[in-house]
This record gives C-alpha cells, sequence and structure tokens, in this order.
C-alpha cells in the first residue's frame, strides 16, 4: 500500500510525513520522493506471536512518500509533470492543507488550497481525456468499432471533469478496465489532511473539517482528518512513556502514526489476514471483499494455482478457545473453497498442490 503526502508548496508536507512515519527524516529532493516504510502495530499479530513464538515476525506496512518541490518554481499553485507522474504511481494519495501560521507565508486559508489542489488534479485528467478523445475519435471513424466503448466512457469522464468534478464522482470509476492505464489522479482514493498548528482550537480544527466534508459531500473514497504536524514529529522520535505524556498534553489518545494508518486502511477498503505458525507469524493485506483464491495469491501465485482448500478460523474464535486444537473440538475451524470472501482477522492456512 503506497500513499503519497502531496499538496501546495508550505502546506507541511515533509513535518506530516516525520509524523507518519515515526520521525523518519525525509530525503525527498527536488522532484524527487522519500519514502518511508511504517510497520503497522496489530495486537492481534502481537497475540499470535506470543502464542507459537516463530523465527520470524511480519506485519503489514504501509508506504508514505514525500513529494517535495512540486511546484517546479512555476507557480506558488502549479504542479510539475515529474510530480504528476509520481502521484499517478500511487495507490492513494494524503492531501496536506496547511492551517497553520507561518512568518514566511501568508496566512493560511485552508479551504482555497483545497479546492486549489483539487482543480490542479481534474485539470491534469482533463488534458489526458482531451488528448486520448482526438486520437480514438479518429479510429472509431476509421472502423475501429471495438473501441465505441471507450469512446462513450472518456466522453461522459470529460462531461464530469468539464463540468469541474473529479473522476471519483464516476460510477465505479476504479473498476472500468479502460480506464486503469491512465492512472486518473482524479479518481484516486484521497486522504484530505488538515495540517494544524497548534494554537488552532480543536472548535476551529472542528469547524474547518466540517467545511472541507461539506464541499467533499459524498463523494466515495474520500476521507477528512487532522493532526498537529509540528508536535506530532517530535513525539514520534520520543520513548514511548515521554510520547504518551506529551500526547495526554495534546487532549490525544494516539499518536498521528497509529491514527492516520487506521484511515489510510479504512480509505483503501482493506482487510489483514494472518497466516501463522513455525516459522513465520505474518499479516497480509487484501483489498475487502476478495475471494480465498486471491488471497492465496497475495502469498505467492504457486499457491492460487494450485489452490485446494483452505482451512480458517477467525481471530476472535483462535483468542476465546484458546488454541487451534480447541477452537477445532468447539466446531470453529472450517473448511473453505476458492470462493469464500476473506473476512479482516482471519487466520488462515492454505492446502494447494503444484
Amino acid at each position: 500500500m503506497k500513499l503519497g503526502i502531496i499538496g501546495l508548496p508550505g502546506s507541511g508536507k515533509t513535518t506530516v510525513f516525520k509524523a507518519l512515519t515515526g520521525g523518519m527524516e525525509s530525503a525527498a529532493r527536488k522532484n524527487e520522493p522519500a519514502v518511508g516504510v511504517v510497520k503497522i502495530n496489530d495486537e492481534r499479530l502481537n497475540f499470535l506471536a506470543d502464542y507459537h513464538k516463530p523465527k520470524k515476525v511480519t506485519p503489514a506496512q504501509v508506504e508514505y512518500l514525500d513529494l517535495a518541490g512540486i511546484s517546479e518554481g512555476k507557480s506558488d499553485k502549479s504542479v510539475s509533470d515529474k510530480a504528476l507522474a509520481y502521484i499517478r504511481t500511487l495507490d492513494a494519495f494524503v492531501h496536506c492543507v496547511r492551517f497553520f501560521d507561518s512568518p514566511l507565508l501568508e496566512p493560511p486559508d485552508p479551504m482555497e488550497s483545497y479546492k486549489d489542489f483539487q482543480e490542479e488534479m481534474i485539470l491534469a485528467d482533463l488534458v489526458v481525456v482531451e488528448k486520448r478523445l482526438e486520437r480514438i475519435t479518429k479510429e472509431v471513424q476509421r472502423g475501429r468499432k471495438d473501441l465505441s466503448h471507450e469512446l462513450n466512457l472518456l466522453k461522459e469522464a470529460y462531461a464530469l471533469l468539464d463540468s469541474g468534478q473529479p473522476l471519483l464522482n464516476f460510477p465505479n470509476v476504479q473498476e472500468i478496465t479502460e480506464f486503469k492505464s491512465y492512472a486518473f489522479l482524479s479518481a484516486k482514493p484521497q486522504l484530505v489532511l488538515v495540517n494544524a498548528g497548534e494554537k488552532k482550537s480543536r472548535a476551529e480544527i472542528t469547524r474547518l473539517l466540517g467545511e472541507i466534508q461539506q464541499a467533499v459531500g459524498e463523494r466515495p473514497h474520500t476521507v477528512v482528518d487532522w493532526l498537529y504536524a509540528d508536535a506530532e514529529a517530535e513525539i514520534a522520535s520520543l520513548p514511548e512513556e515521554d510520547a504518551k505524556e506529551f500526547l495526554g498534553d495534546l487532549e490525544l489518545e494516539e499518536g498521528a502514526k497509529d491514527r492516520i494508518i487506521k484511515t489510510s486502511f479504512s480509505l483503501l477498503n482493506l482487510i489483514v489476514f494472518f497466516t501463522a505458525g513455525e516459522p513465520e507469524v505474518r499479516a497480509w493485506q487484501l483489498p475487502k471483499g476478495k475471494t480465498a483464491l486471491k488471497a492465496a495469491g497475495v502469498i505467492h501465485s504457486d499457491i492460487e494455482r494450485g489452490f485446494i482448500r483452505a482451512e480458517l478460523v477467525s481471530y476472535s474464535d483462535f483468542k476465546s478457545t484458546g488454541s487451534m486444537a480447541a477452537a477445532q473440538k468447539a466446531g470453529r475451524v472450517r473448511l473453505e473453497g476458492k470462493d469464500y470472501i476473506m473476512q479482516d482477522g482471519d487466520i488462515v492456512l492454505f492446502r494447494f498442490n503444484v
């Protein structure tokens, strides 16, 4: 799972990167991203590791990219082509919106910043659609009837973008095969993350979140959240007990890293399943709604190809019964076929033959 931290210059992207990656320093250079790999703290994985005592424990992880220098000096509100190329490879992005005062910058206008960046994404997609429409229209006129469906889809996409709406508002846009190669920016899941200064009251932050949420409306795959990036970047580098104390001073129950990772999972509609035993206990990520066959393929293509069945138990049943043997005796261990829809927390052993 790869999310890019993006936003207009001065929005505090690098500080947000530090807060989300546990104090990691960004090595981002002009138009070159810094990458921070964050291991996800999951009490279920910890419980399974304590039970099995394997040689290796592998948590699920998230990659955050810090994209620096996105304006390329052209304009404070212009995203460079190279930055856009990086953004197109992402699973989703974290749109950092400034809500803090700086002696080097004008007073923040977070709603204007939010709208400006959304317009950048829409305009970038509009350029792509216009070029493709011109080309594919000529192809269809020359007899390429197989492209007629794509042509109609692109016309619908153009109308939506031209009206100022992102492609996230296009029904099931991420499932449309004809669109996958375009990597449309405004079709990507987005976490709008307000970077607030410590002097901003909770009431001010809550009011701003409400305004952004109203602008987002019913748009799918879009989540609005916030953090005190400056403070939490410092806290992220502290020992656990000291970090808890400072988080308490900020009236926060958990740090930005754990909090925003959960939001990121929700944004991308992911679940976690586990394989457990010797020599490894491991957490795996999988899109919600995928089958046991697809889960097997996440582990290895050979397991998917030779799939026979899945032996599984839910984490809650395993924990409540105390062992796999007890779970089997209680009838909680199930044999499922390739069409079984995986559930968050499933502990699974795949039987296969290649």
